[in-house]
């Protein structure tokens, strides 16, 4: 079973949401509070009816209500208006092949359908109750206990039984780190698949007797005495005993060990992968959805890779992961991503291929750092970070980042795919680069962009200084072309006495790229810097 489209209407960040899903891997990025955990959170009620491992209907609070909506709520209220309470929707579009009786029509785009629909509204069983709060004018925030939460199907007269749905969902979040109902369950597994009915009562019997022989313990009947003795309550005596024991507690006493360690005691990042492991291979409740929040954390490059690894060769399954790591979104494939932004998100499937096959193969890039920073500037290696960054503060008396200004080395091989992601997403960003001793050739690589204001081309206009180095030193060299003595002691400290051709400088900056760019941004003293990049900062006003 499929999720092919989820609807979300006034839940949390979402005001109003509907995103057609991918068939096997769908990723969400975004910033802090952007929308994407309330996107897996909405999947986790609609398959299990759970918020966080606890039933839904038992958490029903204002807050849950989208902001936007709430705020104009209460301003109706304040105005004396008598508004409609507003509700909450949530809905799981399916592939087709399920039972007919789970089709129908029953849902907000009126699709004859198959899916599932979880609706919080007010019970009309209180609507004389709101009527009268409403003229009393005691109505002060939602009021959430008039509302009741149901779970049906699109067919509008069958009921969901979570137990018997055809969504089964497990949620992994590496932030939560009780992992109890995961141990219990591998272990519940692991005993049911190995251990027959006689094995099982056998080990029942087996932890009776080890409780009867602990009870029957001298020192445990000396402290029961000893407490009978001077504790009473309405003149009977209060003891200590063990607690009674239904048939199978002893299960309940067992727990995963890791190489002699219980797995309570392992790090973070062991768990986050185990837990991971025993989701994405349980299939004793035929799991079908596997929702995992920022899997990345905790994780060493190394396991985060497996784990990439075991989720790229998952079957059967429908894979929601919502991360902040480049690495994932590139192994996984650029086209599985959504966007999230104010609750709106945005697919990346229309992306070519072969920027998507580029970012596959090479996923160190930091392609979600340039989709989610505010503003970018993109540069071809350390040296080119470091002067722009020294020209900003420079020119602008800061750093660039407090302008939201993300300053990212990246391949120049890779400049033209990422304005390809930034057309997509409407992102934009400007480049800095070596003309490399041809203009015409550099602008024909970037014609395709020319027009395009999203896309901002910045590189030295003189083909004589092909790279930075050279473009640099021209900037700071007297009307005869010799480089200054204030430029030469900053970047060639060991010749301050010697002076220095044009050539002999621009041999020594290239063959020591970042070590010059280094003492020119720890420099006491301001250099001069060429046009090209003054217009690249100058830009941002």
């Amino acid at each position: 079973i499929v999720i092919k489209k989820l609807l979300i209407k006034n839940f949390k960040s979402v005001n109003e949401l509907t995103i057609e899903l991918n068939p096997k891997i769908n990723i969400f990025v975004g910033e802090n509070d952007s929308g994407k955990s309330t996107i897996l959170e909405a999947l986790s009620i609609i398959t299990t009816g759970q918020l966080h491992f606890y039933p839904f209907e038992r958490q029903i609070k204002a807050s849950l209500f989208n902001a936007d909506i709430r705020r104009v709520y209460l301003e109706e209220i304040k105005k004396g208006n008598k508004p409609e309470l507003p509700k909450m929707v949530i809905e799981a579009y399916l592939d087709e092949g399920i039972e007919a009786k789970f089709s129908g029509k029953n849902n907000e785009l009126r699709e004859d359908v198959s899916g599932i629909r979880m609706v919080v509204e007010m019970d009309m069983e209180y609507s004389d109750v709101y009527k009268q709060m409403l003229s009393s004018n005691s109505v002060c925030d939602i009021p959430i206990e008039l509302y009741k939460v149901s779970y049906n199907y699109f067919s509008g007269s069958e009921k969901v039984i979570f137990r018997f749905s055809p969504l089964k969902s497990v949620f992994i979040d590496a932030a939560h780190k009780d992992y109890s109902y995961m141990v219990s369950r591998f272990i519940s597994t692991s005993i049911n698949n190995i251990l027959d009915q006689k094995d099982k009562i056998e080990l029942s019997r087996e932890y009776r007797e080890a409780r009867y022989r602990f009870k029957e313990n001298d020192k445990v009947k000396k402290l029961s005495k000893k407490v009978a003795e001077k504790n009473k309550f309405d003149n009977r005596d209060l003891s200590i005993d063990l607690s009674e024991t239904h048939i199978d507690s002893w299960i309940e006493q067992m727990t995963v060990v890791v190489e002699d360690t219980p797995f309570e005691y392992v790090g973070f990042g062991t768990q986050n992968t185990i837990k991971s492991e025993l989701a994405l291979e349980n299939s004793a409740d035929k799991t079908n959805i596997i929702l995992m929040e920022e899997p990345e954390n905790n994780l060493s490059y190394t396991n985060m890779a497996k784990l990439i690894e075991r989720i790229e060769v998952t079957n059967g399954k429908q894979i929601f992961i919502a991360t902040h790591s480049s690495y994932v979104a590139n192994k996984l494939d650029l086209k599985n991503l959504f966007l999230v932004n104010k609750g709106v998100a945005k697919a990346f499937s229309e992306l070519n291929d072969d920027v998507v096959n580029y970012f596959k193969k090479l996923p160190g890039y930091n392609t979600l750092r340039v989709v989610l920073a505010e503003k970018v500037i993109l540069v071809e290696g350390p040296t080119d970070e470091l002067i722009l960054q020294r020209a900003y503060m420079d020119i602008k008396g800061k750093h660039p980042i407090k302008d939201g200004i993300d300053i990212i080395v990246v391949d120049s091989l890779a400049f033209k795919r990422y304005c390809a992601i930034a057309v997509l997403i409407g992102k934009p960003i400007s480049i800095i680069t070596d003309n490399d001793g041809n203009i015409e050739e550099l602008i024909k690589k970037y014609s395709d962009y020319e027009n395009n204001p999203l896309i901002k081309l910045f590189y030295e206009k003189n083909q004589i200084f092909n790279t930075l180095e050279p473009s640099v030193l021209n900037a700071n060299c007297d009307d005869d072309g010799v480089p200054t003595t204030k430029f030469k002691n900053i970047v060639h400290k060991k010749s301050k006495n010697v002076q220095l051709s044009f050539e002999e400088m621009s041999s020594f900056m290239q063959k020591h790229k970042t070590e010059w760019a280094m003492r020119v941004f720890d420099s006491e003293e301001k250099i001069e810097y060429p046009e090209y990049i003054i217009d690249a900062i100058n830009q941002y006003n």
